[in-house]
């Protein structure tokens, strides 16, 4: 049999750079890495059936969607490998009405959010909507990347318009945060955790632009609320890695605004202008790979 450090799979074009990213680091650092993707897939499915092949650690960024690689995560979970996040977390975490009742629960402050249920007839969701008041964000309580989210919905109209474009699934219908200012720029923040190491950036969602939060800007504005929120949200996901949205209000607190994304866009803004800062990048890379040492 042979042992490979990290294995990773990945089916998103988006994600070549990063892989070759940890892939070029892993072998730097004298690690072996192994790539599974589709020009490798059913082979490799063999030789791990075999037990020829195996991983110490394993890194995960397919999608259900894809046919091809939606049973790989139950597959390797049941041969034991361990993963950086487990797809049962992993799972979890993409039903976000769930989590919204982890994190009320854990006391993590949340916008007020329902679930409008695929069986809910129009006077139901009426009712709901006015609990959350208008405008509303309004997204479905499965989803990635911000498809099918309406964020300034002001009617049950809206509801009804979104479920004729993305299907009769389940959709949350949330309170529109407004957050203050801090000099000309919108208090809104990306935050990415990544194996106990916690790198913040400044995220308009109007723009989708990034930029880098310094140091000096955490203590000028008082930021650091985020670090505990983010430790939280790692103890209530169970998440190794994602990112996860915050705003500042204008009672000065944090609230968490779009609660956790797995599997986080790790494009970079030197070739993408709506990517990651290149050096936030960097270190999530350089995180994973002293982890996987470690191990």
């Amino acid at each position: 049999m042979e042992t490979f450090d990290l294995g990773i799979a990945w089916d998103r074009q988006e994600d070549n750079e990063f892989v070759e990213g940890l892939n070029n680091y892993a072998l730097k650092e004298g690690l072996k890495p192994y790539l599974l993707h589709g020009y490798n897939f059913y082979t490799s499915l063999k030789d791990i059936s075999e037990g020829n092949i195996h991983f110490r650690l394993f890194l995960n960024r397919t999608t259900e969607d894809d046919s091809v690689f939606s049973g790989l995560p139950n597959f390797l979970k049941r041969k034991g490998i361990v993963f950086i996040n487990h797809p049962d977390r992993a799972k979890e975490s993409a039903d976000k009405f769930k989590m919204h009742l982890k994190f009320n629960s854990h006391d993590i402050p949340i916008p007020k959010t329902v679930l409008l249920g695929s069986q809910d007839d129009k006077q139901s969701l009426e009712f709901k909507i006015k609990y959350v008041s208008k405008p509303f964000v309004l997204k479905p309580a499965n989803g990635l990347c911000g498809d099918g989210v309406i964020l300034d919905a002001q009617s049950l109209d809206d509801v009804i318009k979104l479920k004729e474009q993305h299907g009769d699934i389940k959709y949350i219908a949330q309170e529109k945060i407004n957050p203050v200012n801090l000099e000309n720029r919108p208090a809104w923040f990306r935050v990415f955790y990544c194996l106990g190491k916690i790198n913040p950036c400044w995220w308009n969602p109007l723009t989708r632009i990034y930029d880098i939060l310094t140091i000096k800007e955490i203590y000028r504005f008082g930021l650091y609320d985020m670090w505990r929120l983010t430790k939280m949200i790692h103890t209530v996901s169970g998440l190794d890695l994602f990112s996860v949205e915050m705003a500042l209000r204008s009672n000065e607190k944090f609230i968490v605004v779009d609660y956790v994304n797995d599997q986080p866009d790790m494009r970079k803004k030197s070739k993408f202008n709506d990517g990651l800062p290149d050096e936030i990048v960097d270190k999530i890379i350089g995180n994973i790979i002293a982890f996987v040492k470690q191990k």
